[in-house]
Formats: C-alpha cells, structure tokens, sequence
C-alpha cells in the first residue's frame, strides 16, 4: 500500500518546491502531494494570510477531504511548514471521527513551544516582516533561501517579496502554546547543524510535542541545506515509513 505524504511550504514557499523531492520518490511506495497556501502558486489570486493559526485553518480545510480510513498518510515540514505540521496535527486529532498522520517529519525549526531566540532574549529586537526591502532581503539571503535565479530577477523579487512578508509575519505574531496535550505520533526532527536560526532550548522542547518515540536527524549545513541533500531525505523518509519487507523495492 502506498503512503501520502503531505508536504507544507517554508516561509515564501509554494507547492513547486516540493517538486524535486516528489520526483526523488517516484518509483517509492510514497506518494507525496503539496497543500498550498493561499496568494502563492496555484492559489495566486486569493488574498495573503497574515496569522498561523488561519494558514492551519486553511490546511485542514484542504486535507481533511483527502483523507479515508485504512489509507496511512504523514505530514512533512520545514522551517514555518514544521511549525504548521504540529499545529495541523493537533487540529486533527481534536477533530473527532478524522484519520491521525502515521509520523511527522519537522525540518528547520525549534519546537512551537518556544520562540525564537532572538525574540526573547533581545530587547531592542525589530520584527523582521518590517525591515526595509534591502535589509528584509539580507536577512532572507542569510538563511540561504533566495535562489540564484531569483536574485538575478528584480520583477519577480518585488513580486515574492509581500508573499514572503506576510508568513514572516505570520510567524513573528504568533504566540506558542505551552500547554497544548502532546500528540501521540512519531515525529522526526531534521536540522542543519550549522543553522543558526535554532537553539538548544528549541530543539529540547521537541521530546515533549508527542509521546510516541523522537528522532533527531543532523545534517551538515545550515537552515536550508536539506534540500541539497535528497538521497539522503528519501531514504530517511522511506526508513521511517514504508515497511522493511518493501524496502528492497526501492532504488
């Protein structure tokens, strides 16, 4: 039997960046399908979503049709996707009568009981969804997420740039819950070790998201580095999802 695997968009992000990966798997037992956020991608012309709990409203919306009894599905996130990826679960198993994911992938983030470092620790912080564009877009450049081929075009950075703006603002305005109950789903937490957006106390928090087992998965690089590496991603994925007696299969 296959296995869905839901993947939510980072910060700026669409269904097409996806694309690589849903192709790595191709001949898997892993189906992976996108959810996409609205004013981006195919969902272009809707209005922009400024708060999380809305963009989780949004998913839930789009997937609980898509899900039957007996069909195993996980969820997949990085960076502002793995935030969603919790929050998207916990909806989920509030709701009655609704299949649960079989495992959580969280890439490039700290749990969503804990703020950012910098946000806590630093009095004189500024809200990056407010810099000027010079300054907005260094920082986006410094987490590595401005491609080659989108610097070379001014049109469509002006184009991206509210996009990217507003989930930063999502993510900036949102208040952690840290009293959520914990989920009861594996969960699998991926990040770059020379990613300079987490912290110790971050990552801690996750081992108590769920009670089902967690496993830390470092990488070499930083915040964006795991899409450099997909022969790695698709055999992690597919070590945590499909059966050893399929794995033979698998090229």
């Amino acid at each position: 039997m296959s296995i869905h695997l839901y993947a939510l968009p980072y910060a700026g992000g669409h269904s097409l960046v996806y694309r690589p990966l849903q192709q790595a798997l191709a001949h898997s037992p892993i189906t992976l399908q996108t959810l996409e956020l609205p004013g981006r991608g195919k969902r272009a012309k809707e209005p922009l979503l400024h708060d999380i709990d809305r963009l989780v409203e949004d998913l839930f919306s789009q997937l609980r049709p898509q899900l039957t009894p007996g069909q195993p599905y996980a969820l997949f996130g990085h960076s502002m996707g793995s935030l969603l990826a919790v929050l998207l679960a916990r909806h989920l198993a509030q709701t009655p009568a609704t299949p649960q994911p079989c495992h959580l992938f969280c890439s490039g983030r700290g749990a969503p009981s804990v703020r950012g470092e910098q946000l806590r620790n630093e009095s004189d912080y500024r809200p990056k969804h407010t810099l000027p564009t010079p300054e907005f877009w260094a920082y986006i450049d410094s987490l590595g997420g401005i491609p080659p081929e989108l610097k070379q075009h001014r049109e469509l950075m002006e184009y991206v740039e509210p996009i990217v703006r507003a989930d930063v603002a999502a993510l900036e305005n949102y208040t952690p819950v840290t009293d959520a109950p914990a989920l009861t789903v594996p969960i699998s937490v991926i990040y770059g070790i020379e990613d300079n957006e987490l912290h110790p106390e971050g990552m801690a928090a996750w081992r108590s998201v769920s009670t089902l087992p967690l496993t830390l998965l470092p990488i070499s690089g930083g915040h964006f580095s795991l899409f450099e590496q997909l022969p790695w991603l698709t055999a992690s994925l597919h070590e945590k999802l499909v059966p050893i007696d399929a794995t033979e299969n698998f090229s």
